[in-house]
């Protein structure tokens, strides 16, 4: 139970950084829940691995982010 409870914690976070990485569209959220799903379960979902990929989406989307701003500018 507890390891269900950990794969949706990363799920929402993959799909929050997926989503930011849009650029945050609005009515989208089945859409990116699915991405993150597929995305978790081709890395074989372990702890280790989501953590990994989490953290790559975040960077990923920090760069965009950075990206965008100076893009802006």
């Amino acid at each position: 139970m507890a390891n269900s409870k950990c794969n949706e914690n990363y799920i929402r976070e993959a799909a929050y950084y997926l989503w930011q990485n849009a650029g945050c569209p609005m009515g989208q959220d089945e859409k990116f829940w699915s991405m993150a799903v597929e995305q978790m379960s081709s890395c074989a979902c372990t702890k280790s691995a989501c953590k990994k990929s989490t953290t790559t989406a975040k960077k990923t989307a920090s760069t965009a982010k950075k990206t965008a701003s100076k893009s802006s500018k």
